[in-house]
């Protein structure tokens, strides 16, 4: 297992470092534009539950080098069930080289949803609401507007009320 964390961050590293000589990217940058978008799906499993899919998007403007402002989106598909996530936030950049660019960010969010879902205690969670979203992410440039943007987050309820920690995975581009 060590040996495999190994090869990972030495392919990871050198593919940082080949491609830092042929571009340098050109997308976090004052005025430039982005798009991301993503797409997940689960299948069905042995508890019962209905095969899901989301999908979800990302536009941003740069306002600064550093500072972005964005529109976002969240749709998830379960059964006839569907969850919508419509919200606007902003993005730190910092760190930036020419082929990584890490980000920390806020979000906040209006949710709604036909599903009925319900908290370990049996009471029903009210999906008609506001919240806010925490994340961390990174965008790995393959070209000067190409990226691939893996972002980590926390999701409240109301501000207050833990909902969910995610992982998605963007493909992203920037433009002027």
């Amino acid at each position: 297992m060590q040996i495999l964390k190994n090869t990972l961050a030495s392919i990871l590293m050198l593919s940082t470092l080949a491609t830092a000589g042929t571009f340098e990217q050109n997308g976090v940058k004052e005025g430039n534009s982005r798009i991301s978008l993503g797409i997940t799906s689960t299948l069905d499993n042995d508890s019962g539950s209905d095969a899901s899919g989301t999908l979800f998007g990302e536009y941003g403007k740069f306002i600064t080098d550093d500072i972005e402002l964005g529109l976002y989106t969240l749709t998830t598909f379960s059964g006839s069930d569907v969850t919508y996530h419509l919200g606007v936030g902003g993005n730190y950049y910092f760190l930036k080289t020419p082929t990584l660019t890490p980000y920390v960010g806020a979000k906040y969010y209006y949710t709604d949803s036909t599903a009925d879902v319900y908290r370990t205690d049996g009471s029903k969670i009210d999906f008609s609401s506001n919240g806010t979203n925490v994340h961390l992410g990174l965008h790995k440039f393959f070209t000067e507007n190409f990226a691939v943007s893996p972002e980590v987050g926390t999701q409240f309820v109301d501000f207050s009320e833990y909902q969910s920690t995610y992982l998605n995975i963007y493909l992203t581009y920037f433009f002027d």
